[in-house]
């Protein structure tokens, strides 16, 4: 890999867009291997300059404030990471534009397991990753899940299975395609970066764009209308036409023409929507060498992820669960449908725009009490639902987490169920879903 880089980069001038987690992992890496490189660095944020990093770094080559895209005509390659947004208008002269995913993507793709969807590509992944080193081979797991590519490069050897957690923001300028490539789901997201659904949909289709024939391609039959390849296909979800598929109590892996059932029983993970990524993991690993029989016994010693219906605890005789992930209305009625008896939802936060028309029919059919809503988004779901029927009791309107927590000690009965399932981003009042979810933990264990 390090020879691929340095043939790449080689007597170029290079512009690291973006030094968040990304960039500085890019900045590292390319100023140990190639300290001669000509290097550049682009961001909106001023403080960037205080990064112990760059201690000694040229200072005409930091490009900084609300003018850091002015400097992009300047250099050969720019090194985008993602969510920095590069218009034509800041680009004039059509300079090229790569990233980390998408160069190590090209020089490791015959060892990665590229998994990609609107929700559920964590737990996938960690799925993935899980049952591969359980059952004693080697991987790694790296990319959307919060390890940078390049800090992994010195773990990886050819035996090495890769499972990179794809966004479509990494996804977005890539000229290569993971040899086993997992589409989840394609739900309107992230449209305030990507300005419609179609935009944001081929960036994810990407995963699958530059798949060969002897690659493999699996997703769910429920986007089929969407794909065209080349690469091999399977199929998971819930009709018995696919390669996995549910029946009464049990998951079928088709394999063959032999017919191989897991027990819902021997799954931790409750909802429909992670029983179909149960499906996707247990298809992408068997690609990787494992059979079917070897990760049932597995898979049950998986528990999930934190902020993804996480059950926190039963406080004050409440039983709350956090699934601050959720950040679009189809993975929050899936939510629902998982606990099925509701009592209080937490719902809302920052609005980029998205359509809650029918998260606010679905809710307004619930057999939930009380609806405590935050932010711009949980005005617009407020609307929503007031567009259905004005007489609703059990609304609440909020500032805070804190504010809502009086609403729910108030309104929730004894073993009753609250759920933090916001179905928008959190980028108004927290810096991510995590910090989001943190706070809704810590105030269920003191309040």
């Amino acid at each position: 890999m390090i020879e691929f880089l340095k043939s790449k980069l080689y007597g170029k001038r290079v512009l690291i867009l973006g030094f968040g987690k990304e960039g500085q992992s890019s900045f590292r890496l390319l100023q140990q291997i190639m300290p001669e490189l000509y290097l550049g660095i682009s961001d909106k944020n001023l403080e960037i300059k205080k990064n112990d990093l760059l201690v000694g770094f040229t200072v005409e080559r930091l490009h900084l404030g609300s003018e850091y895209l002015d400097a992009v005509s300047d250099y050969d390659i720019l090194l985008k990471s993602p969510g920095v947004a590069v218009s034509d208008k800041d680009n004039p002269h059509k300079i090229k534009i790569c990233s980390q995913t998408s160069m190590f993507i090209e020089f490791y793709q015959k060892q990665i397991i590229g998994v990609t969807g609107t929700k559920g590509k964590s737990t996938t992944s960690s799925l993935i990753h899980f049952l591969i080193t359980k059952s004693g081979k080697k991987s790694v797991l790296l990319g959307n899940i919060g390890k940078p590519a390049f800090d992994s490069i010195s773990q990886i050897d050819e035996e090495t299975n890769i499972v990179f957690e794809l966004s479509a923001h990494q996804l977005e300028y890539v000229s290569a395609s993971p040899h086993v490539a997992l589409l989840l789901n394609v739900f309107p997201e992230h449209l305030d970066y990507f300005q419609s659904f179609e935009k944001y949909k081929n960036a994810k289709l990407n995963i699958n764009r530059f798949q060969f024939e002897k690659d493999i391609f699996i997703y769910s039959n429920s986007i089929e209308d969407k794909i065209q390849t080349t690469a091999t296909t399977l199929r998971f979800g819930f009709e018995d036409m696919n390669n996995a598929y549910s029946s009464a109590n049990n998951l079928i892996f088709n394999d063959n023409g032999k017919s191989t059932p897991l027990s819902l029983d021997n799954i931790s993970l409750v909802g429909k929507h992670n029983q179909l990524n149960v499906m996707a993991a247990i298809l992408a690993a068997n690609t990787a060498g494992l059979g079917f029989v070897q990760m049932f016994k597995i898979v049950k010693e998986f528990k999930g992820l934190p902020h993804r219906l996480e059950y926190v605890g039963k406080y004050g005789g409440i039983r709350y669960y956090n699934d601050s992930i959720s950040t679009v209305p189809e993975s929050t009625i899936e939510a629902i449908k998982a606990l099925k008896e509701v009592e209080t939802i937490v719902l809302g936060g920052f609005n980029r725009g998205l359509d809650y028309s029918g998260l606010a029919a679905f809710l307004m059919n619930s057999e939930i009490k009380n609806f405590v809503l935050l932010g711009k988004a949980g005005d617009e779901i407020l609307i929503q639902m007031n567009n259905i029927s004005n007489a609703r009791s059990g609304i609440f309107k909020v500032f805070n987490l804190h504010q809502a927590f009086e609403i729910i000690k108030k309104g929730t009965t004894e073993n009753g169920i609250c759920l933090l399932s916001p179905a928008a981003a959190s980028y108004d009042q927290f810096e991510n879903f995590e910090h989001r979810g943190d706070l809704f933990v810590k105030l269920a264990r003191t309040k």
